[in-house]
Formats: structure tokens, C-alpha cells, sequence
């Protein structure tokens, strides 16, 4: 198992929020689908309920782990955009067991976002 660990989560966290206004929501979770750190910009509103969260958290992490399965075929998946009208989710794996998951509004192009979101990544895994 590669672990992941945070010395500062807190800095961690504020770096991933501070990458842009457009950020809504930085969470990580395992892939069992436990909260380890969560953090929401101030003034957002929820979209979805808790319910709705969770069963769309269930269905994220299913569809990472077949992506995995197929990783010798495809390649290491390097993040997901998922874009809906209201919303987009990039989803980044985090270490070999949790992904991070970064809720943005649809104000901007998320390729900016991405990549700086990326190069903190790269700073903080081991």
C-alpha cells in the first residue's frame, strides 16, 4: 500500500483552494469510500443532499477501481473531468488508495485548474 501523508493538511488543503475561485469543494477519500479530509469554500451552497452525495461518492470510487482493472490495457488514469450543467468534478488519484476530488463551478475552462491542481499533487505524494 502506498501512504499518503499530509504534514500540514491544513497548507495542503488551502493550496488546492486557493488554485482558484472557481473551486466549490477538495475532498479525499479512500477507495472504501470514507472521508479523510473535506473542505468547502465559504458561501457554497449544496447541490445534493448527503444521500446523494454518498451514492454518487459509491459510484465514482466503482468506476475508478474498473479503471484500474483495465490500466495494464489504458494506462494509469492521470485525473477524470466529469461536466455537468451546473457543475464540473475532476477526480485525481491520491497515492495508490484515495482520490482526491475537486467540485468546480462552470465559470471557467477547467484545463488551468487541472493542471495546477496537478503540479500541488506532485509536490505532496511520496
Amino acid at each position: 500500500m502506498n501512504d499518503v501523508r499530509l504534514v500540514d493538511q491544513e497548507k495542503f488543503l488551502n493550496s488546492i483552494m486557493n488554485v482558484s475561485g472557481n473551486i466549490r469543494y477538495v475532498m479525499i477519500y479512500d477507495l472504501k469510500g470514507n472521508v479523510i479530509h473535506k473542505r468547502k469554500m465559504d458561501g457554497v451552497e449544496d447541490l445534493l443532499t448527503e444521500k446523494e452525495n454518498k451514492i454518487a461518492l459509491k459510484h465514482t470510487i466503482e468506476s475508478w477501481n474498473f479503471r484500474n482493472t483495465i490500466s495494464e490495457k489504458i494506462g494509469k488514469s492521470s485525473y477524470t473531468l466529469q461536466v455537468y450543467d451546473n457543475l464540473m468534478r475532476c477526480i485525481f488519484p491520491f497515492g495508490e488508495e484515495m482520490l482526491l476530488i475537486v467540485t468546480l463551478d462552470n465559470l471557467g475552462g477547467p484545463n488551468d485548474i487541472i493542471h495546477r491542481i496537478q503540479t500541488i499533487l506532485s509536490g505532496h505524494l511520496k
